[in-house]
C-alpha cells in the first residue's frame, strides 16, 4: 500500500506530507482526542451504563497514529463493566508502519502499556480487514483501503462515530456521499457522531444521513466543532437484488446459550469464541475424546496458498492466515507449537511461472510473504532444497490435538463425549437434540445450535443439502535422524514436512477424494515418503524409519472455501425462490426461510489451522451482535447456502 509520507515537525508532532496536515493538535493531541471524540460522544457515561455482556461499537474514519483508539481503550478499561466488550473499527487508506506509530505516540507515558500492545499486534499492511485482538474484551478491526469502499462493505451496528480524517479542505476524497450513506445504513438508533471540523460539507452530509447536527465550541484555539445524533431510518436498506447482495441475514436470538456439535478444530474454536464472550456452551462429541477425527494429528502446518489475484479465496485466506499466525505466536507453552517460519517450495515449471507472476504483482508486504532464492531458502530451512520458495516468516506448526484441548478448557464450556447426534428437531423455543450415549438416549434443548460436524453434516436432514466432499488422508511420522533432523522450518509442496517434536517429524498427507475410511494403510506411508523424496532428495532418504501414522477424513466444499453461517429450510427455499431467482425477480419476496437458531462451520479441508480461527470469530461476532470481522461481500462467499442459490440460478425451469 502507498505510504502517508510521514514527517515530524520540530516539536515532534506527526504530519502527513501527502495531505499537508498534522495528525493531531500541536498543543496536546491526547487532550484534543478526549475532548472531541470521547466527551462529545459521551463515552464515559455510556461505558458506565453498559449491561453485562453488552457490545459497544465505534467506527472511525482515519486511524492515523491510533491515538483515538488508545484513548478510547483506556477509557473503556476504566469505566465499562468487566463483561462488556468494545469493538473499535477504523479505516485507513495510507497506514503508518508499527515503528512510525510507536514514534508518533511516545509523548504520553500513561499510554505506554497500551501503545506497546498495539505496536506488538499491529497487522501487515495490505488492503482488506485486519483483526487486532488488543485484549480479551477489546477488538480493533482495521479496514485498510479507501473509506468510501471499506465502509460500503462493512456489516456492523454502530453506537458512535469518530470522523477524524484530515480536514475536508486537505482531503476532500474522504468526505464523500458514500461515507455518509454508510453512516445512515450502519448507525443504531441514537448513535452519536463527533468531528473536529465544522465544515459545511460535513454538516450537510451528516444531516442528509439522518443525524441531528449541532455546532459547538472546538478544542483549544479552534472555534467550532460538530456533534450529532442519529434520528433517521434504522436498519440497512436493501442495496440490490438478493442474493447477489445478501444483506438479508437472520437475526440471532437473545439467549446466550448454545450447543456446538463436534469437538474438532472448528467446534472447539467456535465454542471458545462464544465462551470468552460470556456464552454458556455445551459441546457434544460422538467420539470418546475431543479431536478424535482429522483434528487429532500430532503436528500440523499453519499455512495458506496465497496468490497475486483479487479473488474471494485469496482475500479470505490472506486475512485468515494473518489471524492464525498472530494466534500461533501467542499460544501457551502447554500447546506444542513452533513459530519457525514456513517455506512454500517451487515444484517445477508451472509453479515457477506462478511464482514469477506473484513476484510481479505481489499485493502483500514482505513481512507476510516474500519470494526468496534457493540459497536463502536453504539457509532458513537448514537443509538442501534445490529450489526457490515463498517464505512466510510468521508461519510454523502446532499440535491440533493440543490446540483443541486448550480451546475447550474454559469455565463456560461443558464437553460431553460419547454423545452421537441422532435427532435435531426445531421447537417453539429453539432446538431439541437427541443423542445416543452409553447410558441410552438423551435429549438437550437449546435456543442456538452450531454444527461443526465436517463431512458428517451430510447425514443430518437439516444440512443434507450442503455439497460436502469427504477427503480421507493419512499423516506419517518418522524418526528424526539423518539429514531431516537439521530441518528448521516447515516445508510445503504437494506434501508438508515439519521440524522435529519429541524426536519425530510429521509429514503428509495423502488425498483420497470421496473416501471416508479412517484405517491406516502402509501404502499411504509409502506414498507420503516417495512424494517427499522426489521433492526433497537431500532431506528425505529411501530408508526413513516410520514410527507411526494417523488417518482422518477432511471435509471440503466444491470451491474449497469454508461454509459458515445460517442454514436454510432447503425445501421451502426451493419452492419459494427457484423461479424468481431464475427470472431475477426476488425484490418482493419475503426473507428466506431460515432454520432460526441453526448455524454451521464446516468445509475447511486441509487448511483448518489457518481458516478456523477467522470463521469461528466471524460466527461468534455474528451471534453476539458485533461487527463482522470480514467484509460483507466475503461473508457472502462463505455463505453455506451459496451452492443451492447458484444451482437454482443456473438450472433450467
Amino acid at each position: 500500500m502507498d505510504t502517508p509520507e510521514l514527517e515530524l515537525t520540530p516539536d515532534g508532532t506527526p504530519r502527513s506530507a501527502r495531505y499537508d496536515d498534522v495528525y493531531f493538535s500541536r498543543d496536546d493531541g491526547l487532550a484534543e482526542s478526549r475532548f472531541v471524540f470521547l466527551d462529545h460522544n459521551r463515552l464515559t457515561e455510556r461505558f458506565r451504563a453498559m449491561r453485562p455482556g453488552e457490545v459497544f461499537t465505534i467506527v472511525e474514519t482515519g486511524f492515523g497514529t491510533g491515538l483515538n483508539c488508545l484513548a478510547t481503550w483506556q477509557r473503556f478499561r476504566e469505566c465499562a463493566p468487566a463483561s462488556a466488550r468494545l469493538v473499535f473499527v477504523s479505516t485507513e487508506r495510507y497506514p503508518l508502519s508499527r515503528e512510525e506509530i510507536g514514534t508518533s505516540l511516545d509523548h504520553w507515558p500513561e499510554l505506554s502499556p497500551l501503545l506497546a500492545r498495539l505496536v506488538e499486534r499491529y497487522p501487515h499492511r495490505f488492503e482488506g480487514h485486519h483483526c487486532v485482538e488488543l485484549d480479551d474484551r477489546v477488538d480493533l478491526l482495521l479496514l485498510f483501503g479507501d473509506a468510501n469502499d471499506t465502509l460500503a462493505d462493512l456489516n456492523a451496528h454502530v453506537n458512535a462515530w469518530f470522523l477524524d480524517g484530515f480536514a475536508p479542505s486537505k482531503n476532500p476524497e474522504l468526505w464523500q456521499p458514500p461515507v455518509f450513506e454508510a453512516m445512515a445504513r450502519l448507525s443504531k438508533p441514537g448513535a452519536t457522531a463527533a468531528t473536529f471540523t465544522s465544515a459545511r460539507v460535513v454538516r450537510e452530509g451528516l444531516a442528509g444521513a439522518g443525524f441531528e447536527v449541532e455546532r459547538v465550541k472546538g478544542y483549544g484555539r479552534k472555534r467550532n466543532m460538530v456533534q450529532a445524533r442519529f434520528t433517521g431510518r434504522c436498519g440497512p436498506p436493501q442495496p440490490g437484488l438478493w442474493p447477489r447482495n445478501e444483506w438479508a441475514w437472520p437475526e440471532p436470538g437473545t439467549r446466550r446459550e448454545v450447543v456446538v456439535v463436534g469437538a474438532g478444530l472448528a467446534g472447539a474454536h467456535t465454542a471458545w469464541e462464544l465462551a470468552r464472550r460470556g456464552w454458556t456452551v455445551t459441546v457434544l462429541e460422538q467420539a470418546e475424546s475431543p479431536a478424535a477425527g482429522a483434528s487429532g494429528n500430532a503436528q500440523g502446518a499453519v499455512y495458506a496458498r496465497l496468490s497475486h489475484d483479487d479473488s474471494a479465496s485469496n482475500r479470505f485466506y490472506a486475512q485468515a492466515l494473518e489471524l492464525a499466525q498472530a494466534r500461533l505466536a501467542r499460544l501457551p507453552e502447554h500447546v506444542a507449537h513452533q513459530t519457525c517460519g514456513l517455506l512454500q517450495l517451487n515444484q517445477g515449471t508451472k509453479e515457477a511461472a506462478r511464482f514469477d507472476r506473484f513476484q510481479a504483482h505481489n499485493p502483500f508486504p514482505d513481512s507476510l510473504v516474500s519470494l526468496i532464492d534457493t540459497e536463502t531458502a536453504e539457509t532458513r530451512a537448514g537443509v538442501r532444497l534445490g529450489a526457490q520458495a515463498l517464505y512466510f516468516s510468521g508461519g510454523g506448526w502446532v499440535s491440533p490435538a493440543d490446540l483443541v484441548a486448550d480451546r475447550l478448557d474454559h469455565p463456560n464450556i461443558r464437553v460431553l463425549t460419547g454423545h452421537r447426534l441422532t435427532g435435531l428437531l426445531q421447537t417453539t423455543t429453539g432446538w431439541q437434540l437427541t443423542c445416543d450415549t452409553h447410558r441410552g438416549s438423551i435429549t438437550f434443548d437449546s435456543p442456538t445450535v452450531i454444527l461443526a460436524t465436517a463431512w458428517e453434516s451430510a447425514r443430518l436432514p437439516a444440512s443434507a443439502y450442503l455439497p460436502v466432499r469427504p477427503i480421507a488422508g493419512q499423516v506419517t511420522r518418522i524418526s528424526s535422524q539423518g539429514a531431516v533432523s537439521d530441518l528448521k522450518t516447515v516445508l510445503c509442496s504437494d506434501r508438508y514436512l515439519v521440524p522435529a517434536h519429541d524426536g519425530q517429524h510429521c509429514l503428509g498427507a495423502t488425498f483420497h477424494l470421496k473416501d471416508t475410511g479412517t484405517e491406516t494403510r502402509p501404502e499411504d506411508d509409502a506414498d507420503n515418503l516417495n512424494a517427499l523424496q522426489d521433492r526433497l532428495p537431500g532431506v528425505i532418504g529411501p530408508f526413513e524409519t516410520v514410527t507411526g501414522a494417523r488417518a482422518g477424513v477432511r471435509c471440503a466444499s466444491p470451491d474449497y472455501l469454508p461454509m459458515v453461517g445460517p442454514l436454510l429450510d432447503a425445501e421451502a427455499f426451493d419452492a419459494l425462490y427457484r423461479v424468481p431467482l431464475q427470472k431475477r425477480l426476488t425484490r418482493r419476496l419475503p426473507p428466506p426461510p431460515w432454520h432460526n437458531g441453526l448455524w454451521i462451520n464446516i468445509g475447511h479441508g486441509s487448511k483448518g489451522l489457518c481458516s478456523v480461527p477467522l470463521t469461528a470469530k466471524l460466527l461468534a461476532a455474528w451471534l453476539n451482535g458485533e461487527p463482522m470481522p470480514v467484509p460483507h461481500s466475503l461473508a457472502n462467499h462463505l455463505n453455506p447456502n451459496r451452492f443451492a442459490i447458484r444451482s437454482m440460478i443456473r438450472g433450467k425451469r
